[in-house]
């Protein structure tokens, strides 16, 4: 009896401590790793969300640019502010309200930029009068005197970098304009920043004319030819030509849009007659809307002192 009690085999409790402890290492190991890939997936998760919101903000702003609505058909007055974080213009809305005065059921919307919250909000101004009411004047984001506003993309990290990008400085002769958003949730950590970027061409926007010409002396005559102006829209131009020592008005009846002191005559060609001596002469061509453009000063010489 006693050889086999001395003989019997089992387990100490050194032996079951050691199994513990690795048990626990494994364990906390597997949940670490299961935390951090849960953590990565819920981060994941954040960021496409907010880029579907961003893309979605992207694409509203680009049916409304597509729907700009001048106050007056065919001049270019449908952009209000062309800010790098702050962008205002009117748009067709969408169904009009029976008792509206607002032949054009036009809308002013503005999206701006708040770097402090990361968030690009959208605000709306509508009316049902017949003449549009003051634009609010306020730069703050978002402002106040709007008659809506949401927020329509968050953690937007631009900071500095501009939302939006224009084809030109003038507000009349915008008719590119490119939004930019990137978007992050998860600050200098991954995932990195995704950049969202819509260009929208302002479809109806009518463009100045393009006015060039040449001038060609013969003798003591100059053949001004004004067929190298273009219009963007490839509609008919009037044209007008300009003498600058002339101080009358040879044209007859002139729009509004175009000088009177010192035009010569009209049409896409004229045969200029000025006598002798140098002579500086300049073309202005409109487009049917009244949008002009003015080519470059041109010195001739005539006669036979040249």
């Amino acid at each position: 009896m006693r050889r086999l009690v001395e003989h019997e085999a089992g387990t100490s409790l050194i032996e079951v401590l050691v199994v513990c402890v690795l048990m626990i290492v494994v364990l906390g190991a597997t949940l670490g790793a299961f935390n951090v890939f849960e953590r990565n997936t819920s981060t994941n998760q954040r960021q496409n969300d907010a880029q579907d919101r961003a893309r979605a903000a992207s694409d509203e702003l680009a049916r409304e640019l597509r729907n700009l609505a001048s106050p007056t058909n065919e001049l270019p007055q449908a952009v209000n502010r062309a800010e790098p974080a702050d962008l205002i213009f009117l748009y067709v809305g969408g169904k009009k309200p029976g008792s509206s005065a607002n032949d054009r059921n036009t809308r002013r919307v503005r999206y701006c930029y708040d770097s402090a919250g990361k968030k690009l909000h959208r605000q709306m101004q509508s009316w049902g009068s017949a003449a549009a009411p003051a634009m609010p004047s306020g730069t703050e984001c978002p402002g106040s005197g709007w008659d809506a506003q949401r927020t329509v993309a968050e953690d937007v990290v631009n900071g500095t970098r501009a939302i939006f990008d224009y084809d030109a400085t003038d507000l009349t002769s915008i008719t590119n304009i490119t939004s930019t958003l990137f978007v992050d949730v998860n600050g200098n950590k991954p995932p990195g920043e995704t950049t969202i970027q819509t260009a929208d061409f302002l479809r109806n926007q009518n463009r100045k004319p393009s006015a060039s010409f040449s001038a060609d002396v013969a003798s003591d005559q100059v053949l001004l030819n004004g067929s190298a102006s273009e219009d963007p829209e490839g509609r008919a131009l009037d044209f007008y030509w300009y003498d600058t020592a002339a101080t009358g008005n040879e044209c007859g009846t002139l729009p509004p849009e175009v000088p009177a002191s010192g035009c010569i005559g009209n049409g896409i060609i004229f045969n200029y007659a000025p006598g002798e001596g140098d002579h500086t002469v300049f073309l202005v061509v409109r487009d049917p809307a009244g949008l002009t453009s003015q080519a470059p000063n041109k010195t001739v010489c005539t006669g036979s002192g040249c």
